[in-house]
């Protein structure tokens, strides 16, 4: 049963690139030299009057809109950001050992750790445990662009709803469609029986999508609705642990 964009397919032997926030690919979690990249020096938080050290939130490229949108990079000296191809979802074992991988070059760079991930892999959160580092509150990506309370008292509004963002819905033919086959009519039934409507969460950058979330939402046979994301939780949650020493 799809679940956003958490979709399976079989597992792939070739390394995905990662996109750095200068939009710069780089090759798979082996690949690629970091040692010519200077981290940041420490320095103070906005008010903060304090040196905080060097800090990397590592993070699911789904969220790239959403942190560009907080601008924390230009409020935080000391703070790196690296979004993974959100494409890593469909491979969950794939994604912890690239999330592995930067993990260490971070700690090679002596820099304090934060996961932007929902829970996409099992034990993800004793998975950042084991290594030390901290992990942004809430179980799906969805509910960190809506925030908990909204995100709750959606889905207490009715059973069965499927979420959409902006990578998923430009990227519904390989993520879903095709790995799935839902063009044929017997597979869509089945994987979407249980789902009475679709609900984009739109962003404040995304590029006029509603036509295509509403072909989806026919194409699926579901209802569509549409809800403005809020940067609000989300925003708290980055800079309490951002300022945090």
């Amino acid at each position: 049963m799809p679940q956003g964009v958490g979709v399976r397919v079989p597992p792939s032997p070739d390394p995905a690139p990662t996109i750095n926030t200068r939009g710069e690919v780089r090759g798979g979690p082996i690949e690629g030299d970091l040692s010519r990249i200077k981290a940041c020096p420490p320095a103070a938080g906005p008010g903060e009057g304090r040196v905080l050290p060097p800090t990397c939130i590592i993070a699911c490229g789904v969220f790239q809109p959403a942190l560009e949108h907080l601008r924390l990079e230009s409020k935080y000296r000391h703070l790196r950001l690296n979004f993974l191809l959100s494409n890593l979802h469909m491979r969950p074992q794939r994604l912890k050992r690239h999330l592995l991988q930067e993990i260490l070059n971070a700690k090679e760079r002596k820099e304090r750790i934060i996961c932007l991930y929902g829970e996409c892999f099992p034990d993800i959160d004793d998975f950042c445990k084991q290594n030390g580092i901290s992990r942004v509150s809430g179980n799906h990506c969805y509910e960190m662009l809506l925030g908990s309370e909204r995100f709750e008292g959606i889905m207490n509004e009715t059973a069965g709803t499927y979420f959409l963002e902006r990578d998923l819905i430009l990227n519904f033919e390989e993520y879903c469609i095709e790995p799935l086959e839902l063009h044929d009519e017997e597979m869509r039934k089945y994987c979407f029986e249980h789902y009475r409507r679709v609900l984009y969460v739109r962003q404040p950058s995304d590029p006029d999508l509603v036509s295509k979330a509403r072909e989806l939402a026919e194409f699926l046979h579901l209802s569509l609705e549409i809800r403005d994301a809020d940067y609000s939780h989300l925003g708290r949650e980055l800079v309490r642990l951002v300022s945090s020493r």
